[in-house]
């Protein structure tokens, strides 16, 4: 060591204060004290009350397909045929004449429930190590578990190549098309009023409701045709009230009432794009569903009938939603517990004319 020279004894704050003290006292300068940093009196740690995250809009694969709960993986459904309702027969006759007949038709469709399950392993250690209240490591699995089943189900049924957004799923008289120029986001021919009344009229059954996404909702809403319909109606007031529900917080399903047409069903819903990755709609931008949704949960008396149908296995709990959990001792120094959600369904279209579906309504 030089003469003059001060050396610390550590890399502590009190051994270089305890240095720099010695060394001012060799130059007359009498002691010194070093400003404490926040790092000297804080150690930082998770905040205990914050806990964010995401949430995706509502899922509307219930609305479009409602569920039934069944007993058996596999089983038939029993539909009476169209014939029964719509074709005419002969029913005039003479008084000493034969009494016409007819006999009731019906057919039996085949279902088979697809398993959907989903585990997430919780060390013992995280438990142990976790300081956040609000942060349960369990009930977080679960919760990531529940939202892959949900998504799962509603790119199924909704999402493209989905059961109620593919055309082809539909009768040939129930599919249509909006043409070039006609689409709404721009076309110089479009009139989505035109268009939704259309659908309406090629659907066997009344239209319970029309689903798009929320791209083509917003598109319909800045539609001078449609500001037209509105205004004849009530003036501006019930246009402002579906502006106003598009405006409302995803956490809640947005809908919104057409005078004179029927309910816009926003499926507002979003999916991670693995190539691009970045958040696309799940429901394709250019279709509209028109959805037949009867007054029954469930028909029982051969004169209701949905566009589709999910049948989902009952399940132990009776729900149709399984989730448990068990012990895994063979992973990590401690093991740990395993929580698995599960449900075990198919979405079926009960009737191909029962419903319509348009495509080419935005490019």
């Amino acid at each position: 060591m030089k003469p003059g020279e001060f050396r610390a004894s550590g890399n502590s704050v009190e051994a270089v204060t305890e240095a720099a003290q010695r060394f001012f006292a060799s130059q007359g300068y009498g002691s010194v004290k070093l400003s404490l940093l926040p790092s000297d009196v804080h150690d930082p740690t998770e905040l205990p009350t914050y806990l964010a995250g995401y949430r995706n809009a509502d899922m509307r694969a219930d609305d479009v397909s409602p569920i039934m709960l069944v007993d058996k993986d596999q089983d038939k459904f029993r539909t009476f045929s169209s014939d029964d309702t719509y074709r005419r027969v002969d029913v005039k006759g003479s008084a000493q004449g034969m009494v016409p007949e007819v006999d009731p038709s019906s057919s039996l469709t085949t279902y088979k429930v697809i398993d959907r399950f989903i585990g997430s392993f919780i060390p013992d250690q995280t438990e142990a190590n976790a300081t956040n209240p609000n942060y349960k490591p369990r009930v977080a699995a679960g919760k990531r578990c529940s939202k892959a089943l949900m998504l799962d189900r509603e790119i199924d049924i909704l999402g493209t190549g989905g059961l109620l957004v593919t055309a082809a799923n539909l009768a040939a008289a129930n599919r249509y098309v909006i043409g070039a120029g006609q689409n709404w986001n721009g076309g110089t021919a479009s009139d989505p009023i035109l268009d939704i009344q259309t659908m309406g009229e090629q659907s066997a059954q009344e239209i319970a409701f029309y689903a798009m996404n929320r791209q083509l909702a917003n598109a319909f809403v800045r539609h001078p045709k449609v500001k037209d319909h509105y205004r004849q109606f009530n003036g501006d007031a019930i246009l402002g009230g579906a502006i106003q529900q598009l405006n409302k917080a995803s956490k809640q399903k947005i809908d919104f009432d057409i005078p004179g047409v029927g309910t816009i069903r926003v499926v507002a819903g979003k999916v991670k794009n693995e190539t691009t990755g970045g958040l696309d709609f799940i429901f394709p931008k250019g279709v509209v569903s028109g959805i037949v949704v009867p007054d029954q949960s469930v028909p029982v008396d051969g004169e209701e009938v949905a566009t589709s149908y999910t049948f989902r296995r009952r399940g132990p709990n009776g729900t149709g939603f399984e989730t448990r959990e068990f012990r895994v001792e063979n992973r990590g120094p401690y093991g740990g517990t395993m929580v698995v959600a599960s449900m075990g369904e198919i979405g079926v279209i009960t009737s191909t004319i029962a419903g319509v579906i348009a495509t080419g309504a935005y490019v």
